[in-house]
């Protein structure tokens, strides 16, 4: 099946690509204004933002594993969308991939988070979307001497991207992480395999931190392009606001922004700016309601939507103080609505 779809990226005669104009698709994506990410995978069980995939399947083990109180606390909130880490950088997949030996079938839990995800998406009236990690020393992500991935690791990417949008087909949004590490034809290739999975799922890819503060959405990074929408990590949209009419390699397209912010605490590593930490970790504690607000208050005034990352623990909870700050950024919402 992959390997169909796989073909089908080169022998396709009107290949799809990023839209001049504004589609209904789009538009439906700019009408959801706000959404919540869900950073929760090996790295939850190991502590570390960084996790590279050396500990055995067996670490991760939610001992509650409730993804519906994750949804309901996001549908309480306002979002309208939501995106979870479907494979982060260990290269753990949070679905029984038959690709590998490192996925909830191989863990503690073998429950299938991003079934249950997209059940309870569903069920609470958010739409579903995920979240994809190209970088993955677990399963060889390793880079040639001419700074290329091997075929047989592109091939398991596509491997995977196939069975989430197969398995799961109502997924609207995809979103890639490090993309920088793909050629330009590796990531025509991986955006044409969406399109031709499920032609109106909408493609991500994040321009990265530095990136992101650089460009503020007015251009593309050219290692995160193509793409549907424009992703700007722990970055917010410009003061005068985001044009969506974006110049590419001297082409204009219709780029809605997204502000991708976290509600997690300041976390330092070592040769990166100070960011603030996406997955949980013993001392979390979630930046207050007034913050989030503010993050919430820019972007509508700047016309981007705002995806704001929650992290659930070891339990696969959200912590307590989670749904609180969260409970009141509803009604700072609620407050200036009125």
């Amino acid at each position: 099946m992959a390997a169909s779809a796989y073909r089908l990226v080169h022998a396709a005669a009107d290949q799809p690509a990023p839209s001049e104009v504004r589609t209904p698709e789009l538009a439906a994506y700019e009408a959801l204004r706000f959404g919540v990410s869900f950073h929760f995978s090996m790295n939850t069980f190991t502590g570390k933002d960084y996790e590279p995939g050396n500990v055995p399947a067996t670490t991760y083990k939610p001992s509650h594993l409730d993804v519906r109180q994750w949804i309901r606390v996001t549908q309480a909130a306002g979002a309208r969308y939501a995106v979870l880490t479907a494979k982060h950088m260990s290269g753990f997949c949070l679905w029984p991939s038959k690709f590998g030996d490192y996925s909830v079938a191989d863990s503690g839990n073998t429950t299938d988070v991003v079934a249950k995800f997209v059940a309870a998406c569903e069920e609470y009236g958010v739409r579903p979307g995920a979240y994809y990690c190209i970088w993955d020393p677990h399963h060889g992500a390793d880079q040639d001497s001419a700074g290329h991935l091997s075929d047989s690791y592109i091939r398991l990417v596509h491997q995977h991207v196939t069975e989430l949008l197969t398995r799961y087909p109502k997924l609207f949004y995809l979103l890639f992480d490090i993309t920088v590490f793909l050629t330009d034809q590796q990531r025509w290739d991986l955006y044409r395999l969406v399109k031709q999975l499920n032609p109106r799922c909408l493609v991500v890819m994040n321009q990265l931190l530095l990136e992101s503060r650089r460009n503020r959405g007015r251009t593309v990074n050219p290692g995160a392009w193509p793409v549907d929408i424009v992703n700007s990590e722990d970055t917010l949209p410009p003061k005068p606001g985001h044009d969506p009419h974006v110049e590419v390699q001297g082409r204009q397209y219709y780029l809605p922004m997204e502000s991708w912010m976290t509600s997690g605490p300041l976390y330092k590593f070592k040769n990166v700016p100070d960011v603030h930490a996406w997955f949980w970790r013993p001392g979390y504690v979630t930046r207050p309601a007034s913050e989030l607000y503010g993050f919430y208050q820019a972007c509508l005034a700047r016309r981007a939507n705002l995806l704001l990352n929650l992290a659930p623990n070891t339990d696969g909870l959200l912590p307590q103080d989670t749904v609180t700050q969260m409970k009141e950024l509803k009604q700072l919402i609620t407050n200036t609505r009125g």
